[in-house]
Parts: structure tokens; sequence; C-alpha cells
């Protein structure tokens, strides 16, 4: 099961109090669960229910609801390796007879068996955004009430779906475009956090808050609870968006912590959607110091590379800047932070890394070499090669001709 999943649910039930459970879908395991108290779980004690549950699921592109004595409602969706499954909840008024059947086919304590109270727009609402973010698609509580796994011919839940349509309906509610939600994604991925300043210079808090209202479907009926599981959802694809740019996910993980807790804090709507911008920001530039290192990284590897295969051309600092595609003065500090030198010095050192082989494996005169290489002459060649190798390019060539003869000689005795 993905951690991040795990982490999600765990925040969305403490914001709803909604119990959530992952079933394995090939052995019909649950791999984790929250909501429950110790063996209340129904999904845990009756593995007739679980495997009922992921054959409904299967193969569905979309979640469905499944209800049980028109009373208990489960709300899931089949995921990459797995089934998600919100509930049970109950939908109405418990009679204790219910609680005793329910209970009893389910292998629970009568007693001690707590269900938490919902009602079809709370769990539909919160099923679409589970949904949302592990699939990217977008749908309202009424798209999932609607198309999936309902039956009309339950009266006391049809009068609830169609006060919520004609509800949608008659306030005429949008949906934000995937699109748009992939573009800002994308800009997190890639650490632009130039657009995402834009962004927030730009809009009014009122008009993205009424914008919100209009876009995101009834995700609560409270409006500060419509936000804050906005607010929730925002967070957990940041911090998606972040790793896939490349954050650590440790690191994404303590980052989203510290912001849960801070939406707990939260007093006004105005508070969540500061909150959600900056929580945009932060993971956006985390991903573009990131992104700036491996960057940093290219450019040097970049220059590297010019130097090596430009030995024997006459260059400079602006030349290996210029073919970098970076300024003189950055290159220069870039190459000097991460590789203690400067780049003409390492420029010098792999010169006289390229004569010591041409000294020992070539037949060249040393004025030859000097000359190949681009030094000024043949006493600044020597110059320089003592003063890295520790000796004259003439010694170096004799020490290492009289270490091969006598490796020669060795081979044929």
């Amino acid at each position: 099961m993905d951690k991040a999943l795990r982490y999600y649910l765990k925040n969305i039930y403490q914001m709803t109090l909604i119990p959530a459970s992952y079933v394995d879908s090939s052995e019909g395991r649950v791999l984790f669960s929250i909501g429950f108290a110790a063996n209340q779980n129904p999904l845990k004690t009756d593995s007739v229910l679980t495997k009922q549950l992921v054959q409904k699921v299967t193969n569905k592109e979309r979640p469905i609801l499944e209800f049980e004595d028109d009373i208990f409602l489960y709300g899931l969706f089949e995921d990459i390796s797995g089934v998600i499954v919100l509930g049970p909840v109950v939908i109405g008024e418990i009679t204790n007879s219910q609680r005793a059947k329910f209970a009893k086919r389910h292998k629970l304590l009568p007693e001690s068996i707590r269900i938490k109270s919902s009602n079809l727009s709370q769990l539909t609402a919160t099923l679409a955004n589970v949904f949302f973010v592990q699939s990217g698609q977008m749908l309202t509580g009424a798209d999932i009430a609607l198309e999936h796994g309902f039956d009309m011919n339950h009266t006391s839940l049809s009068a609830s779906l169609q006060a919520y349509m004609m509800d949608n309906v008659e306030n005429d509610v949008l949906r934000l475009r995937y699109i748009d939600e992939k573009e800002v994604i994308q800009k997190i991925k890639e650490g632009d956090t130039e657009s995402i300043l834009a962004i927030r210079k730009m809009a009014n808090t009122t008009d993205y808050i009424s914008m919100m209202e209009m876009c995101m479907g009834c995700l609560a009926a409270n409006k500060f609870k419509h936000f804050e599981y906005m607010t929730c959802a925002a967070i957990t694809l940041f911090s998606r968006a972040a790793i896939e740019g490349g954050m650590d996910v440790s690191s994404a993980y303590a980052l989203s912590d510290l912001f849960f807790q801070r939406l707990e804090k939260c007093k006004t709507i105005t508070d969540m959607i500061d909150l959600c911008y900056e929580a945009q920001l932060k993971y956006t530039s985390e991903v573009r110091k990131i992104l700036d290192k491996r960057n940093h990284s290219s450019y040097v590897e970049k220059a590297k590379s010019f130097i090596v295969n430009h030995l024997n051309k006459a260059f400079n600092l602006e030349d290996v800047a210029e073919a970098v595609g970076v300024s003189r003065s950055y290159l220069a500090q870039l190459f000097s932070k991460e590789e203690g030198i400067s780049v003409m010095e390492y420029t010098r050192n792999k010169r006289i890394e390229a004569a010591a082989n041409m000294l020992r494996y070539s037949d060249e005169s040393i004025s030859n070499i000097a000359a190949y290489l681009c030094f000024h002459s043949q006493s600044h060649f020597g110059a320089t090669f003592k003063k890295i190798m520790g000796v004259t390019p003439r010694r170096y060539r004799e020490m290492h001709s009289l270490i091969d003869v006598q490796r020669d000689k060795a081979v044929y005795i």
C-alpha cells in the first residue's frame, strides 16, 4: 500500500470521522484501516463481506456506493493493487435491532459497536475527494451517487439524492477543469516559483473563495468544512507533485505534517486559502532548489566535457561559459564551489594529464607536445609540468620508459 495514501486516509479520517480501509484485491485482506475500535471493523471480522465488496468494484473505473439494509453505506473504488473502502456509515436513524443484526452478521460485539452517523452528501464528497487524489479524475458527490451503485428504490435515500442533484442544478455548480489542476501540479513539479508567485499576486482572495465554492462542488454542507477538505486535498497533491519533482519523500511528508497541523489552527476561510498558497509556494520552492542543484552540477559537467574535448585548442573562461550557456562569473563561482579549483586550473591539470600520457605512450617531441596542448612555450610547459608532476617532462619520459622496458623484460623471462 502506498505510504502517501495511508497518510492521506489518516488525515481524511481526522477531518470527517468516516472510517477508511484498504483491502488487498488478490487476497481480500485488510492491509490498513482507521476509525474502528479493536476488532470492530466488519471488513476484518467478516471475510465474506470483504470479498463481496471487492467483487462489486473490480474492473470498475469509477467509485461505487454499496448499501446494506437500507441504512449502512459504503463508498469504494478500485486502486492500482487494492480497494479503498470508506465506511460503513449510518444514513439516518438506527434502531437497536438493526445494530444487533449488523453486529451478528459480521461477527461483531453489539454492545461495543460504534458506527459513524453521516449523510449521502458527506460520504460521496469525501469519496470524490479521495478518488481525485488517487486518480486525478474530478467527480462530484452527485456524480458518484447518480452513476454508480445507487438503488433509486431506496426511498429514504432517493429523496436525499434528488435534493442534492436539484441543489447543484439550481446553483449552477461548475467543476474546476482537470487541465487547470494538472497545470498547477506541473508547475510544482518543475519548480516554477515565478508562476506560483504571479498567481498569488494576481488572485483576489475574495474572488478565489467564490471560485472554489462554485468549481469544487459541495465537499461538505458546512462552508468552513468545505474549504478544510479542499485544503487537505491540495496539500496532499502538492506533496505528491513535489516528490515527483525530486523532493525527498520523508521531507515532503514531514512538511505535510506541519501544514496539516497549521490547518487545524485555521480560524477563517481566508486563513486556509493563505495556507494553501503558502504550501503551494513552499513545495515549489523546495523542488526549485533541487532542480537548481541538478542544473548546477549539469553546468559543471558540461564545462568539464568542453575542456576535455578542446585541450588542443586555445580558449578562455568566456569561451567555456558561452559553450555551457551561463555567464562567466556564474560559471567561475559554481565551478570553484563544486570542484575546489578554478576553470582554468582544471584546464591546466587536464592538459598536463594529457601531456603525461603523450610523453609515456608516444614518440612526439616535448616541444610538439607543448605546442599541441596550447602552452605558450616549451619552457612554460616544462615549468608547469614540474610544478604538478614533480619532475621535468624529459625526466618523466625517461622514468616511465625505463619502467616499461623492465616490464617487457619480465614478460619474456
